[in-house]
């Protein structure tokens, strides 16, 4: 289930020279403004949540943009299970590199907190899980190529280059344990969002679902979650759509509105 929510932070965010050389930051015009993007969730057709992304220069903090992010699910689905999830993170765009993740979550009556940061030699990703009344969970990871938290991972998929001529696999610590991500180039397509036509590039993404960690340990499973995400074309890079398959049925992220935000330095 981690795995699993670590994919639709992915998807909503839809983000070291840990980046490929190949890959380059978002077209600075695009990131120079604060927008704020609404996204609607369905499962079967069914709306079921809706979120939001803001993004942001973090003009406070050298090269680098500020994301912030909250999702929550219908009243109707609220009967079954009500979720209040939000994020907030600073990613560097020169080199893209994580710096700081936080997600929040409240389902039900669950409630947790888990932080990924940098160190300050630079050299560690560090994370942190809280839940009232249980103990607080600590991870660490090396910061190598290669190495994301959710955030940046998100990031970088907007910025990967036009066409990919071979898979990209990228390691995403989500303060606890590290998944590996695999993105693959399907060609280009047409895709309707905002009352027009975007020409998208169609990314295909498989999250593994057994840890890096669990790997090493001769602990591994073959299963593996799958999406597909278009991003537009343009010098926007916006996420448009993302796509996936559950055990009960599809599950779609759609982009249903654009607007500007107000630009914070704190």
């Amino acid at each position: 289930m981690r795995a699993r929510r670590m994919l639709m932070v992915v998807a909503l965010l839809v983000s070291t020279g840990a980046v490929p050389r190949a890959a380059v930051a978002p077209d600075a015009a695009a990131t120079a403004a604060a927008q704020r993007l609404l996204y609607s969730a369905t499962w079967n057709a069914i709306p079921v949540a809706h979120g939001e992304l803001t993004i942001e220069p973090a003009t406070d903090a050298g090269e680098a943009v500020r994301l912030a992010g909250r999702a929550e699910t219908t009243p109707i689905l609220d009967l079954l299970w009500r979720m209040r999830d939000g994020f907030e993170a600073t990613v560097d765009t020169a080199p893209l590199a994580p710096r700081r993740f936080v997600l929040r979550q409240h389902e039900n009556s669950h409630r947790r907190e888990t932080t990924v940061v940098r160190d300050d030699g630079d050299r560690r990703l560090l994370g942190e899980k809280q839940r009232p009344g249980k103990r607080t969970v600590n991870a660490s990871t090396g910061l190598r190529a290669g190495i994301h938290d959710p955030a940046s991972v998100s990031y970088l998929l907007r910025s990967l280059p036009p066409e990919l001529a071979t898979p990209q696999t990228f390691d995403v610590f989500t303060g606890t344990k590290t998944f590996r991500l695999t993105v693959r180039w399907l060609g280009d397509e047409t895709i309707g969002a905002l009352g027009r036509e975007w020409q998208a590039r169609h990314l295909a993404l498989s999250l593994s679902l057994t840890a890096v960690e669990d790997t090493a340990g001769g602990t591994a499973t073959s299963d593996v979650q799958t999406g597909d995400l278009w991003v537009s074309t343009d010098a926007q890079h916006l996420p448009l759509r993302l796509s996936g398959r559950t055990y009960w049925g599809w599950v779609t992220i759609q982009l249903v509105g654009r607007r500007a935000a107000f630009a914070t330095t704190g």
